[in-house]
């Protein structure tokens, strides 16, 4: 009876030792990649970061744990996206600990303009709201927000920190204004692309005179989708003489896939792409230190590979 018990005993504790997340103690902790990136690029070796929703994961449905709560409340710094997408927040004034300076990064830009008259719909309102990440009009004012709060917590390498920033901001916005010059074109303004996922592209699409018709109406990619509506999305797809379908970065193509099978017993050939929201990378692209730069230049390339060839 010892014995059992002994086995018993022994076999719980390595299920505890093995189910525990370790507690990451870092300078600054973040929910999703954009604030971990852009956090990572203005402190360099100055400063700690890290990313509490694993590399890969689905950013929508995370449910933070204990240990992750104790990494916030150590740290100098808590950045979370929204209350929108990190759910589990549910009073930000709490959540950090008595030192913690917690930014919230959607109360920090203020929309710019889109340089052409865009007309949303009630449901994209929502979503360009709510993924307002995914335009680099605002990326440049959160990593501005970022700066500051940064500054707040070691003055002394403040020169060293706003060096980084306005260099990381110039790269971006050198890209966007490629990417503007080039789909702003007679050619390319009001070009309209097919993404086989969840409504997160308005806005950076808004930002450069495109239009991206996503297979599901809602923010996230976890949505109910009907025989009907894939249908009529396989329909629109060939109606538009486009063979390029755009997919999630993360999520598994399986309506894209079913969208490609059907319609190449149709001798329709189609070609799916990824196209990158930012929320989150894959372990490969984190462990290779990937950054939303790299990702709004993937994005760059993939829409030319589509719309060119049209």
């Amino acid at each position: 009876m010892k014995r059992i018990l002994y086995l018993v005993f022994l076999l719980f504790s390595l299920f505890i030792l093995t189910s525990c997340k370790e507690v990451v103690y870092t300078d600054i902790v973040t929910t999703m990649f954009p604030g971990y990136d852009f956090a990572s690029h203005i402190v360099g070796d100055k400063m700690t970061v890290s990313q509490i929703i694993p590399p890969g994961a689905e950013v929508h449905e995370y449910e933070a744990t204990s240990q992750d709560i104790v990494s916030i409340k150590e740290s100098k710094l808590f950045i979370f996206t929204s209350q929108d997408i990190d759910t589990w927040i549910e009073s930000p004034d709490t959540i950090g600990g008595t030192d913690t300076i917690v930014m919230d990064l959607s109360q920090n830009y203020t929309h710019v303009e889109f340089p052409y008259p865009t007309q949303f719909t009630e449901d994209e309102i929502q979503a360009n709201t709510i993924h307002f990440w995914t335009d680099p009009a605002n990326t440049v004012q959160l990593i501005q927000a970022i700066l500051e709060n940064i500054v707040l917590i070691d003055p002394d390498n403040e020169t060293y920190y706003r060096q980084n920033a306005e260099n990381y901001i110039t790269e971006i916005n050198n890209l966007s204004q490629q990417i503007f010059d080039f789909f702003t074109t007679d050619t390319y303004l009001g070009s309209t692309i097919y993404f086989a996922g969840h409504n997160a592209f308005g806005s950076f699409a808004a930002r450069y005179g495109l239009r991206v018709v996503p297979l599901f109406q809602e923010f996230k990619p976890d949505a109910d989708l009907t025989s009907n509506e894939l249908i009529t999305f396989t329909n629109e797809v060939k109606a538009a003489g486009t063979h390029y379908l755009f997919i999630e970065d993360l999520e598994l193509p399986k309506a894209a896939d079913t969208i490609k099978a059907q319609l190449l017993l149709e001798n329709y050939d189609l070609t799916l792409l990824k196209l990158y929201a930012f929320e989150n990378i894959s372990k490969t692209d984190f462990e290779g230190n990937v950054t939303y730069l790299d990702l709004l230049g993937r994005n760059f390339s993939q829409l030319q590979i589509a719309l060119v060839t049209i």
